[in-house]
C-alpha cells in the first residue's frame, strides 16, 4: 500500500513539474523559425472512456518527462559547428564552441518572450557594455551598432532609432534581462529554434567585415592627395591583423572612375568578403575669367562711368569680386586704371585691368555729381554747419491713439527678472532694447495676459527683431529696418486669450539664446480687444518662464528710460511746396519728446529722443527734381526709413559718422509729387536728425 502511494505521489509531481515549465518562444525570427510550443493530443471525441483518458494522461506525462530531460541535456562536444552559441530555455547553461558557461540568470520566458541576462551578451558574444547616467540607458556595442535599453521599456534604440520589442526589459535578482532576439536582430546575427531540445542555436560569424571611407569629397586628377579611413570591424571583437587594398592611389593622374577594394584578415586567419567603392576623379579646375568694360574710353571730369562686368567661371559659381579704383566718376584729369580681381569657390583667381582717359573739361562738380547720382542709401559729404542755416519747415502735427510701451531700462540686464510691466487697452507698440550682462545665456520673453473678464483677441501687426549682436547700434538699425519691411508684408497674427490666460507672443524673440554681452532690439505693434497686461522678462536660457515668473523680481532701472506713453503715433503733414529751395525738417529733437510714466516706480517720465515713436511724414507737394536726404545732427546714426512703401537704410553700409555726411532717401522726377515717409528713432544711434530738401542741378550731357 505504501509503495502504491509513493508511485501516485511521484506521478502527480511529474505532472506539476511539466505544467510549471514555460514553453519557449522567441519574439521574432531572422532566418528559420524560432518560436516553439509543446504539442499535446487534443481529441475531439468527448465520449472516450476513462481508461483511454488515463492512457492519454500517461502519454502526456511521458512526453513532458522527455522534454524536461531534453532541457537539461548537455551539449555534446562536436555536436555543433565552430562559432556556435547554444541557449537552452529555462537553463542558465550556455554553450559556446562546445564549452559550457554559466549565465547569471537562466534564459527566461515571460508571456512568450525569451529573455537573456545582458551580462551574457557581453561575455559570450564579445559585445561592449556601457551605461548613460544622463538617460539611464544600458548600452551594448558591437562594431558600428549601438543598442540602448531602458529598464521597464518595450522600446530600445538601435543607432539612435527607437525600435519596438515584444517585451519590456526588467531586472531580476539584480540582473538586467532583455529580449534575446532584440540583440540578435539588431546585430544581424542569424539564429534558429530547435523544437525537440528547446534550444536557440546562434551562428556567430567568424569573418571580419571590411569597410572604409574616402576622406576627400572632391578628387581632382593630379592634384588631390587622397586618403582612406579604414572602418573595418569584427562581429566578435577579434583583432584585425592584415589589410589588403586594391585600386587605392595617393594621387590619381587621370580623370575617370576608379574602383577601390579592401579585404581584411583577423587574428584567426579568416578573411573578410571584399568591400568596394567607386570614386570619381574630375579634371583639374580652371581659373575664372575676369572681364569688364566701360561704356567709353574717354570721359570728362564728373562724367558718370558705366561698368559692365562679364566675368565668368566654368561652373557658373558665385565669384567674389574685388575692384580697384572703380569710381562712379573721376574729378581729376589724366589716365585712370581700373582693375577687377575675381575668385571662384576653389580659390582660383584672375584679374583684368582697363585704362581710361579723363579730360580737363568739367561736366559736373563733385557736389553736383553726388546730388544727382549717389544711389539711395549711400553716403555723400555735405556742409554740416551750412545745413543749420537752411529754412526749417514747420509741419502740421497730429497724434493718433497708440500707447508706447518702452522697455529700455535696465538696458544692461544683470540678473533674472521682470524688465517692465503694464496694462494697455487697444493699440500698443513695444520698443525693447536690452543687453545680457549676466555670466550665462539668457532668453527674453514678451508675455501677454488677458486681465479682463471676457475673452480677447490680440493682433500682432508689425514686428522688427534684431540680434543677437554685440553692437547695440547694429541691432538698433536692423530692428527699424525689419520693422519697416514688415509694413510691406502686411502680415498679421492673432492670439486668442481666455480671461486670465497668459501666453507668449512674438516667439521669434525667445527662440534666441543670448550669450553674455549680446543685445537685441524689438519693435512690435499690437492691438487688443480689451485690456491686457504686457510683461517683458529676461531669464536664464535653461529656465521655464512660466515656472519662474511667480518668483521673479522687478529689476531696478538704470540711467536709461522705460515707461508707458500715450499718443505714440505722430503725423507731420506739410502742405506747402518743398524742394524749390533748400530746407530741412527736424525729427526727434527734445521739443518733440512725449511724456508718460514708469508704471513700476510710478514716476513721471519723458521719452527722450522719442525712441519707439512712429513718425508718419506726409509731404503733399514736393517740387520736381528734388533730392531728399537724411542728415544726423547728434553724431553717429544707423537706421532705416520707409519711403513711399520702400525700405531705405540710413545708410546702407556702416553709419553716418557726423553732421558732415548725408545719405540719399529719394529723388523726385520731372513732375511734382507727394511723398510719404515713416521714421522711428533707431536704438543705439544719436538724435536729432534732419530731412534735407535740395533742388537738383540740371542734367548735362
Amino acid at each position: 500500500m505504501k509503495s502504491w502511494k509513493k508511485l501516485f505521489v511521484a506521478c502527480v509531481a511529474a505532472v506539476q513539474l511539466f505544467t510549471v515549465v514555460p514553453v519557449f518562444a522567441a519574439e521574432g525570427t531572422t532566418n528559420t523559425e524560432v518560436s516553439g510550443t509543446v504539442e499535446t493530443d487534443k481529441s475531439s471525441n468527448t465520449a472516450e472512456d476513462s481508461s483511454n483518458q488515463e492512457e492519454k494522461q500517461l502519454d502526456k506525462k511521458q512526453d513532458n518527462k522527455q522534454v524536461s530531460q531534453a532541457r537539461v541535456q548537455s551539449v555534446l562536444p562536436g555536436e555543433y559547428d565552430k562559432n556556435v552559441v547554444v541557449l537552452i530555455a529555462d537553463s542558465n547553461k550556455i554553450y559556446q564552441d562546445g564549452v559550457e558557461y554559466t549565465s547569471p540568470q537562466p534564459i527566461t520566458v515571460k508571456k512568450g518572450v525569451s529573455y537573456i541576462a545582458i551580462r551574457s551578451l557581453i561575455d559570450r558574444f564579445g559585445f561592449k557594455l556601457d551605461f548613460d547616467n544622463k538617460t539611464k540607458e544600458t548600452i551594448i556595442k558591437n562594431g558600428d551598432k549601438e543598442l540602448r535599453y531602458k529598464m521597464g521599456s518595450t522600446d530600445y534604440r538601435v543607432n539612435g532609432v527607437s525600435t519596438k520589442m515584444k517585451g519590456a526589459s526588467y531586472i531580476s535578482n539584480s540582473v538586467f534581462m532583455v529580449p534575446v532576439t532584440s540583440a540578435m536582430d539588431a546585430m544581424a546575427i542569424p539564429y534558429k529554434w530547435e523544437q525537440a531540445s528547446k534550444r536557440i542555436i546562434i551562428q556567430l560569424s567568424a569573418k571580419p567585415v571590411a569597410k572604409f571611407k574616402v576622406d576627400q569629397k572632391d578628387i581632382i586628377a593630379g592634384e588631390t592627395r587622397v586618403t582612406f579611413t579604414d572602418q573595418s570591424t569584427h562581429p566578435r571583437g577579434r583583432q584585425i591583423v592584415e589589410v589588403d587594398w586594391d585600386g587605392n592611389q595617393e594621387i590619381y593622374d587621370q580623370p575617370g572612375t576608379y574602383t577601390v577594394t579592401l579585404r581584411v584578415r583577423d587574428e584567426d586567419g579568416e578573411w573578410s568578403d571584399p568591400y568596394s567603392q567607386t570614386i570619381t576623379v574630375t579634371r583639374p579646375h580652371t581659373p575664372p575669367v575676369a572681364s569688364f568694360r566701360t561704356d567709353k574710353t574717354t570721359y570728362k571730369i564728373g562724367e558718370p562711368i558705366k561698368y559692365d562686368d562679364f566675368s565668368s567661371d566654368e561652373e557658373d559659381t558665385d565669384l567674389k569680386r574685388e575692384w580697384v579704383n572703380k569710381q562712379p566718376a573721376f574729378f581729376e584729369p589724366g589716365e585712370k586704371t581700373i582693375t577687377l580681381k575675381v575668385k571662384n569657390k576653389y580659390g582660383l583667381t584672375a584679374e583684368v585691368s582697363q585704362t581710361i582717359s579723363v579730360t580737363d573739361e568739367v561736366l559736373y562738380t563733385l557736389d553736383d555729381f553726388n546730388k544727382l547720382f549717389t544711389p539711395a542709401g549711400d553716403v555723400y559729404p555735405v556742409d554740416g554747419p551750412g545745413i543749420l542755416d537752411m529754412q526749417v519747415i514747420t509741419p502740421k502735427v497730429t497724434k493718433e491713439k497708440r500707447t508706447l510701451y518702452r522697455s529700455n531700462s535696465p538696458e544692461t540686464v544683470k540678473a533674472d527678472g521682470i524688465l517692465y510691466q503694464d496694462r494697455v487697452a487697444g493699440g500698443a507698440r513695444i520698443f525693447a532694447h536690452h543687453i545680457n550682462k549676466t555670466s550665462s545665456n539668457m532668453r527674453f520673453y514678451i508675455l501677454v495676459q488677458n486681465v479682463s473678464d471676457e475673452p480677447t483677441t490680440l493682433s500682432v501687426q508689425h514686428v522688427g527683431i534684431a540680434g543677437p549682436s554685440t553692437s547695440p547700434q547694429q541691432t538698433g538699425k536692423m530692428g527699424t529696418v525689419r520693422y519697416f519691411e514688415s509694413f510691406a508684408d502686411e502680415k498679421t497674427t492673432e492670439t486668442y486669450l481666455k480671461p486670465n490666460e497668459m501666453k507668449i507672443v512674438v516667439p521669434e524673440l525667445n527662440q534666441i539664446s543670448f550669450k553674455p554681452e549680446q543685445v537685441y532690439t524689438l519693435y512690435a505693434d499690437f492691438n487688443a480687444d480689451s485690456t491686457v497686461e504686457y510683461t517683458v522678462v529676461g531669464i536664464d536660457a535653461n529656465k521655464d518662464v512660466f515656472k519662474a515668473l511667480p518668483n521673479l523680481p522687478f529689476l531696478a532701472k538704470d540711467e536709461h528710460i522705460r515707461g508707458t506713453y500715450d499718443d505714440a503715433d505722430i503725423t507731420f503733414t506739410v502742405d506747402e511746396s518743398v524742394g524749390e529751395k533748400v530746407g530741412r525738417l527736424v525729427l526727434a529733437d527734445s521739443s518733440q519728446d512725449i511724456s508718460g510714466s514708469d508704471m513700476i516706480t510710478l514716476e513721471d517720465q519723458r521719452n527722450k529722443g522719442n525712441y519707439g515713436v512712429l513718425y508718419r511724414i506726409r509731404l503733399n507737394k514736393v517740387a520736381p527734381n528734388t533730392l531728399i536726404s537724411f542728415n544726423s545732427r547728434g553724431g553717429s546714426y544707423s537706421g532705416g526709413m520707409l519711403v513711399n512703401g520702400k525700405t531705405v537704410q540710413t545708410p546702407t553700409n556702416g553709419s553716418l559718422k557726423s553732421p558732415n555726411e548725408s545719405s540719399v532717401l529719394y529723388r523726385t522726377g520731372d513732375y511734382e509729387e507727394s511723398v510719404e515717409l515713416l521714421f522711428s528713432s533707431a536704438a543705439g544711434s544719436n538724435l536729432p536728425v534732419n530731412l534735407v530738401f535740395t533742388p537738383l542741378p540740371k542734367p548735362k550731357s
